[in-house]
């Protein structure tokens, strides 16, 4: 039987995928939109991170494709609607990155809580300002959790061990059994905004969550409070939250994503802003994990297709 053709696009260890001897591998991690367009009718899988875009056009070239394998999570560089109707699947790795994206998220939520960033910086341009960073602690505090999905429930996890109150909010019911275990209180969107002392953001990119976190929701948040988004970039309005923490209405925030990547513009001259380039799922575990992951998941896809 003819082998499993797969074309690996973007940057990862193709060994790591472990794939069995039925598959034929070609790995360009530098593929351009035009080079694939040419070439994706010769495959029946593709793999992919976040920088290849998978959209109509490619789909419809992809005449014998039948499978979209993405090493990490989030599939909003697949066009799932027209895989969908051609009959392509398409399958990710999210529960690969928990770990490193619910520790990035505490690492900026201590990171704000103590003006590390600023505090360093100070430091390294030789002056000395204690008395400028009296931080505040978390245990105590309440923590807001948009999304209770794995990272969001990893998140409250550890957060409840260091000592915070937690809410949370989100559009799929959660099991009471679930909240109870991780001590989570639900609460409808603008209580969290207006209650917790740090908000951080777990959700999908949609129609719904685009611009969830607009002027008026960040009106709501207290003027010592933090936001943390390594979620999707467009689930903030950038040009709103620019302007709360040039006017001072907010403690500050912690952005992993934004409206336009890689980031350019005012959110980046914004005041107490701490801003990390979408390395929120990027440590070397979670990345091997999530092409070990994403590996088995083709394995076992093609496994008995003639």
């Amino acid at each position: 039987m003819a082998k499993r053709r797969v074309l690996v696009c973007d940057t990862m260890d193709v060994a790591t995928l472990g794939l069995t001897d039925a598959f034929e591998v070609d790995y360009e991690p530098k593929i351009t939109k035009e080079e694939l367009l040419a070439k994706v009718e010769n495959y029946d899988a593709l793999v992919i991170r976040s920088r290849t875009k998978v959209d109509a056009d490619v789909l419809a070239r992809g005449s014998r494709l039948k499978l979209v394998a993405r090493s990490g999570s989030g599939l909003d560089n697949v066009d799932l609607r027209a895989a969908n109707a051609r009959g392509v699947d398409v399958v990710s790795s999210p529960e690969a990155l928990v770990e490193a994206v619910a520790e990035h998220v505490v690492g900026l939520m201590l990171a704000l809580a103590r003006y590390i960033p600023a505090a360093d910086a100070v430091m390294k341009a030789g002056r000395w300002e204690k008395e400028r960073f009296v931080g505040t602690e978390l245990k105590g505090k309440t923590l807001g959790i948009a999304g209770l999905g794995r990272i969001g429930k990893r998140v409250a996890e550890i957060a409840r061990v260091m000592g915070m109150s937690l809410i949370g909010y989100d559009v799929i019911e959660v099991p009471q059994e679930t909240l109870a275990s991780l001590g989570v209180r639900m609460v409808d969107l603008d209580t969290l905004f207006a209650s917790a002392d740090f908000i951080t953001l777990h959700v999908p990119l949609t129609s719904e969550t685009r611009h969830l976190v607009d002027s008026r929701r960040i009106s709501l948040m207290k003027k010592s409070s933090f936001i943390i988004n390594t979620s999707r970039g467009e689930v903030i309005d950038e040009a709103a939250l620019t302007k709360a923490l040039r006017a001072d209405e907010i403690g500050g925030a912690a952005l992993d994503v934004f409206e336009s990547e890689p980031a350019t513009g005012e959110i980046l001259t914004a005041p107490n802003l701490i801003a990390t380039p979408h390395i929120g799922g990027q440590t070397k575990d979670s990345q091997a994990n999530a092409v070990t992951i994403v590996g088995a998941k083709i394995n076992q896809f093609f496994a008995g297709r003639q």
